[in-house]
């Protein structure tokens, strides 16, 4: 397919307009190529990633975290932006980007389809699109109560996991209740609360916010599960969804590396 129709078909999947006002979402790396037919999806546009895509003959990478947030001068040759960008240059590889975009669709919600979760609610609503409201992060209810051993078990057994999971605060005995946000969302705890949830789960939680959790909250707890382990199974599914949009081009899902290794048991 063309490139301009490919880009106008992920402008549907993960709208520009749903994107936070920091953030980078977009086309990253800009190419001649008009035809498309080998679309790599990957979490991180890394060195890594972008070889692999590479070797199987990908034209168009397709990753949920952008090669930058920030302005940055691309003038160390050993910098792995610089790699990433040198590699999908000289090759003539579009990269395209969609994060916070991506985290406001239905496909960022994978876990609280897994659990099955019913009357929902957006934590932090990003925008309207045809009289429906998206965003980021959801909050529902499950279909019958759980212990806090049966959802750590849950959790386990569903999430792929390369380090431990911690429970940061005190969950109440019954949990009827969650909020799920993929990547760092501990800052949405005050609005899971505020919709009832009896926990978040999520990827990352900074030492204070983890502090103040402890001191402040009864019967409410953050579940840190890792950025990795939310999101790489998001972009995984994200790929399916893909082939499923545009049965004629190929897709390949890119397996990534979680940053954070595991030295003890």
């Amino acid at each position: 397919m063309l490139q301009n129709e490919l880009l106008a078909c992920i402008e549907e999947l993960a709208p520009e307009a749903l994107a936070a006002p920091w953030d980078n979402s977009g086309l990253q790396i800009a190419a001649h190529r008009d035809e498309i037919t080998h679309i790599a999806v990957t979490l991180d546009p890394c060195p890594e990633s972008v070889q692999k895509a590479l070797s199987i003959k990908a034209d168009f990478i397709f990753t949920h975290h952008p090669i930058l947030l920030s302005p940055k001068y691309l003038n160390n040759l050993e910098d792995n932006y610089y790699k990433t960008a040198s590699l999908l240059i000289k090759n003539d590889i579009p990269l395209y980007s969609a994060h916070t975009s991506l985290d406001s669709m239905p496909i960022a919600f994978w876990l609280a389809d897994d659990f099955n979760l019913t009357n929902r609610k957006i934590l932090e609503p990003t925008g309207i699109i045809n009289d429906i409201q998206y965003g980021i992060g959801v909050c529902g209810d499950l279909a019958a109560s759980l212990s806090a051993d049966t959802l750590y078990k849950k959790l386990y057994q569903t999430l792929p996991h390369t380090r431990p999971f911690f429970s940061i605060g005190t969950l109440p005995k019954s949990i009827k209740r969650i909020a799920i946000c993929g990547g760092s969302g501990s800052s949405l705890t005050e609005e899971a609360r505020k919709l009832g949830a009896d926990c978040l789960i999520t990827g990352d939680t900074k030492y204070h916010t983890a502090l103040d959790l402890t001191q402040e909250c009864n019967n409410f707890a953050v579940l840190e599960v890792g950025h990795h382990s939310l999101e790489e199974e998001m972009m995984r599914r994200f790929s399916l969804l893909l082939q499923q949009k545009l049965p004629k081009v190929r897709i390949s899902f890119i397996p990534s590396k979680d940053p954070f290794i595991q030295i003890m048991e």
